[in-house]
């Protein structure tokens, strides 16, 4: 169980930060490491004012909707811990602001809903926010060292592996991904953005312990209580459409997926070569629709 605790600091800012786990969150335990509020506030107004200034910043993602960067914290003990901090401008023009929760908020309730059915993902450890126009919310979360993400895994480290080991970490990953997807349709849980970057993996090449799926990006996770045929299929042709140029995958590997995943949601598995079609002409033309997208995404962003 997560317990988070209210803070405030100036100029209207103000959220809340991880002050206790009461249980180890799957199989990591922060609870040693976890600073007071008071430890917090100074290092949250630098987060802020300057997050240059941080130690250990290095940006890893930058847009004209937010940015994503590396920190470091001094916790418990003084003993650091690594963090990744979101940072998102307004989403919302003229009083729509106050009518919905701030990106980061949202966020934080979709990892701690993960967490509490048992699917990983980085744990939040402080959320706060400007409420005043414009809109401005910092998340920071854990950083996890040991992560891959699935596209790096599949479109450069395969390719460095003899067939005997290639064979085994496939098995290893592709397990991984049969019981992720599992578990997000018995939670009910959908995610319409879920490309091969938004999935890590720990323990992906190791002999001895599982492969371990991480769901990061959560801004496409959503709740269904019901969803049509269409959208149940729709985060598999999201997958499919990112890992669908990439030489180390066959038609073999996404086959030995559905022959795994239909029994796990209660299919039959002798449909697997209909679902197979349906899936690599959805992806396709996906695929094909993204490419529009991305063309006009940054029009008119200069970098400011």
């Amino acid at each position: 169980m997560l317990v988070f605790t209210p803070i405030e600091l100036p100029d209207g800012v103000r959220g809340e930060v991880l002050t206790e786990c009461r249980a180890p969150t799957l199989y990591r335990e922060l609870s040693g490491l976890l600073p007071s509020v008071d430890t917090w506030r100074p290092w949250l107004a630098q987060l802020v004012a300057d997050p240059s200034a941080l130690p250990g910043y290095a940006t890893l993602k930058y847009s004209k909707s937010g940015e994503v960067f590396r920190a470091r914290f001094a916790g418990r003990h003084d003993q650091p811990l690594d963090v990744v901090c979101r940072f998102s401008r307004s989403d919302g023009g003229g009083t729509s602001f106050l009518k919905r929760p701030s990106r980061a908020q949202r966020t934080l309730r979709r990892a701690v809903r993960l967490l509490h059915v048992g699917i990983d993902t980085a744990i939040p450890l402080a959320r706060i926010e400007r409420t005043s126009p414009p809109r401005l919310s910092w998340l920071v979360t854990e950083f996890v060292a040991d992560a891959v993400d699935l596209d790096q895994i599949v479109l450069t480290l395969l390719s460095q592996l003899d067939q005997t080991a290639l064979h085994e970490v496939k098995t290893r990953v592709l397990t991984a991904l049969v019981e992720l997807f599992a578990s997000l349709e018995r939670a009910g849980l959908y995610h319409r953005d879920l490309k091969a970057s938004n999935i890590l993996l720990t323990n992906w090449d190791s002999v001895e312990e599982a492969a371990r799926p991480m769901l990061v990006d959560l801004d496409g996770l959503h709740h269904r209580r019901w969803w049509s045929r269409r959208r149940q299929w729709q985060p598999l042709t999201r997958l499919a459409a990112s890992l669908r140029d990439y030489p180390t995958l066959t038609r073999t590997d996404f086959a030995r997926f559905l022959h795994r995943y239909l029994p796990r949601v209660g299919l039959p598995t002798a449909e697997w070569k209909a679902h197979f079609r349906r899936i690599a002409r959805n992806a396709t033309d996906y695929a094909q629709r993204s490419q529009l997208r991305k063309a006009h995404k940054l029009d008119g962003f200069t970098g400011a």
